[in-house]
């Protein structure tokens, strides 16, 4: 599969939203605000205001950051016409709590939307997303409440989530963010997260702008195509053409589609198993360290250092990204081949065409902008102290069923991934496939039980992240 050297079109990072340049390291307090359209004109209104506001990929925000994104739903609701609506992909019109996408992205059982707090179909609609950012606690608070003060007979607040940034670690312990996607092209290739992580090879990471950004080549070498607009409707003019269909703009251009999902996390159960498994191991005449079992589980070392690169000790620090699977890890002796970085991004992982693994692993890859919620339980303790805390998981790409849903049903929540049987990712997969998972060894492998209900998802939602001038144009629906 072939990929142009050089894009044919420069990257306009001033018409992106700033979500996908940064993850806004510098601003480590974040607050995400769900909200539904009280009443279409006021928040149409609200938006036109906005729009010139929001944060972009082209400006670096020292401040505080805005970003604004809308479920199918909150189009509906924002006044956008049948037509239209019709242009967008199926996965985003039906939403991630229907039937059969509950299947296939494992929220059954515990992790079933009818249990969720948001976003379920026993929640109020959720029809806006808007993300703050903010330097500090009393930044954000003083944002939030100008923010509201802006909306307010327009939006009405259904829920709000704090993110906090934790040293750069999610609440298991691991080093989080460190394999990002780069985008062929970008101005600049710093990433943002914290702590920094040291730059990425190409040769891992580099995929087309358009496998993130609608409007651009994907790894196909086809323009992302994306939502149209009736030329001639009240705010098209400043979108570009549509090739693919004549008469209309391209709505989605400079945008992108966004996954966010809130998983609580077990800290004090994750430390347990790790423990118990280690003490077992010992018993069977080869002893493992608890840190090296959440290390196999993970496929990183808490510093973020790859096991299959350091097997034995943490090195203390991240070190490369440059490793894959197939030249000296292909049987999982060193990164389990049900472990949870490997499941998410195989790399090269095939004995008999690693060149073409790692090209199909490229298609299929996420752009992460989460972070941790809730404090963090301290070290050392074992038993649940009844704190609400996990991962607000936030990605972009073109194709939600082409990257997130793949990357979540074929890899992580597949019990035969790897030609493994009846094992599922050890941290996320779905509560009903089993619990155990295998750490290959010598002389004999050990597996791990009673995995689940460590991860559990309590909300989630499709959204759409459209361009700024995309944001004007949907001010002006109706007009």
């Amino acid at each position: 599969m072939a990929r142009p050297s050089v894009n044919p079109e420069p990257l306009d990072t001033a018409d992106m939203q700033g979500l996908v340049a940064r993850a806004y390291g510098q601003l480590p307090n974040a607050r995400y605000c769900l909200c539904s359209v009280a009443d279409a004109v006021a928040a149409r209104a609200w938006l036109g205001r906005i729009a010139p506001q929001v944060s972009t990929a082209g400006r670096r925000d020292e401040g505080c950051a805005a970003v604004v994104a809308f479920t199918a739903a909150g189009l509906a609701a924002l006044g956008l016409d049948e037509q239209t609506l019709a242009t967008f992909p199926r996965a985003f019109l039906e939403g991630m709590v229907t039937e059969h996408r509950s299947r296939i992205l494992g929220d059954v059982g515990p992790n079933d939307p009818a249990n969720w707090r948001w976003g379920g179909p026993a929640t109020p609609a959720v029809h806006v997303l808007v993300a703050l950012f903010a330097p500090s606690a009393e930044d954000l608070e003083r944002e939030h409440a100008t923010r509201r003060a802006e909306w307010a007979g327009g939006l009405a607040e259904v829920t709000s989530i704090d993110g906090l940034l934790q040293g750069g670690r999610e609440h298991f312990g691991f080093a989080d963010g460190l394999s990002q996607p780069v985008l062929r092209g970008w101005p600049r290739r710093t990433a943002s997260v914290q702590p920094p992580a040291p730059p990425p090879s190409s040769t891992w990471s580099e995929v087309n702008p358009g496998e993130v950004v609608l409007g651009y080549p994907d790894n196909f070498e086809k323009p992302s195509e994306g939502p149209t607009v009736a030329a001639g409707a009240a705010g098209a003019g400043h979108l570009p053409p549509a090739p693919w269909a004549r008469g209309r703009r391209h709505l989605g251009h400079n945008g992108s589609f966004l996954v966010f999902r809130q998983l609580t996390q077990d800290v004090a159960a994750f430390r347990r198993l790790a423990t118990a498994a280690a003490e077992a191991s010992g018993a069977r005449g080869t002893a493992l360290s608890a840190g090296l079992v959440g290390a196999k589980m993970v496929g990183r070392w808490p510093s973020g250092a790859p096991v299959t690169r350091f097997p034995d000790a943490d090195p203390g620090e991240p070190g490369t990204n440059d490793f894959g699977y197939h030249e000296k890890d292909q049987t999982g002796f060193g990164c389990p081949l049900g472990a949870h970085v490997r499941r998410s991004n195989p790399r090269d992982s095939s004995a008999e065409s690693p060149d073409k693994a790692l090209r199909t692993s490229l298609n299929h890859r996420i752009l992460r902008r989460g972070r941790p919620y809730g404090p963090p339980l301290a070290e050392g303790v074992t038993d649940d102290d009844g704190v609400d805390r996990g991962l607000l998981f936030v990605c972009l790409n073109v194709d939600v069923e082409r990257q997130f849903e793949f990357v979540q049903h074929t890899w992580l929540v597949n019990p035969f991934f790897a030609g493994l049987d009846g094992e599922v990712d050890p941290l996320t997969g779905r509560p009903d496939a089993g619990a155990r998972f295998t750490v290959p060894a010598r002389p004999v492998r050990r597996r791990l039980d009673g995995l689940a209900g460590l991860v559990a998802v309590v909300g989630g939602g499709y959204f759409f992240l459209p361009g700024v001038r995309a944001l004007a144009c949907l001010a002006s629906v109706g007009a």
